[in-house]
């Protein structure tokens, strides 16, 4: 009898233990399980090279979101000379972002190596370095490079874009009006492949055998009066820059009275 009881005990203290340890496992899975962002840089440095002094270099990173939470850019970290010019700063679950750099070179010479840390909620890459490397040329006495003329615009990857990155035009009611962009290819075989626009007519113009691109926008004879802004996406076939962005803006007058 005394043997029997000992064996009920023991089945009872099994039968207890078991549906602790289950719950126990259910508990690690839940919290494997938690959703998490997690980011993913293809491409993390950009080198362009000689560049002269007092001209403005910049790149687009690419930020690919492969978790399943919402990545969140929380903050920047920046080095001398270089700012974060525009990025996202919630990167959706299979969605991509980007965090453009730029830097002055105004006040450089030499080699530089300019560094930005973009702080983000990613339990595994919480701080994500993104580099900027030219050479910078200057005149013997560090001054910028005698009886060199500055192109007006701005590096941004392998491209030089001009006269800026904005472009405005004012016109009346009744009239198209327009603006243009001049992109040259400095670096590898960049093509233009696409404009993406909702508010303007644009058109692409190509010469010196796809090395030399010329953006047309225009608004519309019937758009009506008032005033419109849009971020205009240029899509390359280049991964180092699959794309850029200008900024088209238009004031449109109504005409006036008789």
């Amino acid at each position: 009898m005394s043997w029997c009881r000992r064996f009920k005990g023991s089945v009872a203290v099994l039968v207890l233990l078991i549906p602790a340890s289950a719950a126990a496992h259910q508990a690690d899975g839940a919290r494997t399980t938690q959703p998490s962002s997690r980011a993913y840089v293809p491409i993390n440095s950009y080198d362009f090279g000689d560049i002269y002094k007092g001209e403005l270099i910049s790149q687009i990173f690419i930020i690919r979101n492969e978790g399943d939470a919402a990545l969140r850019i929380d903050s920047f970290s920046t080095g001398c000379g270089c700012s974060v010019i525009d990025s996202d700063r919630v990167i959706a679950p299979g969605k991509e972002g980007k965090a453009e750099l730029q830097v002055n070179t105004s006040g450089q010479s030499g080699h530089i190596s300019k560094i930005a840390t973009l702080h983000t909620n990613d339990p595994e890459r919480p701080n994500i370095v993104l580099t900027l490397d030219a050479n910078v040329l200057t005149s013997g006495d560090g001054g910028p490079v005698k009886g060199v003329v500055l192109r007006s615009g701005k590096h941004i990857g392998p491209i030089f874009l001009g006269p800026d990155s904005i472009g405005a035009f004012t016109t009346t009611e009744g009239k198209a009006g327009r603006t243009e962009f001049t992109i040259s290819v400095e670096r590898g075989n960049l093509k233009i492949l696409r404009v993406e626009t909702q508010h303007f007519v644009s058109r692409i113009e190509t010469t010196d055998n796809g090395k030399s691109y010329k953006l047309i926008f225009e608004s519309r004879p019937t758009d009506p009066p008032g005033s419109r802004s849009e971020q205009v996406r240029i899509v390359t076939n280049a991964e180092v820059l699959p794309y850029f962005v200008i900024n088209v803006d238009a004031t449109i007058r109504a005409k006036p009275s008789a």
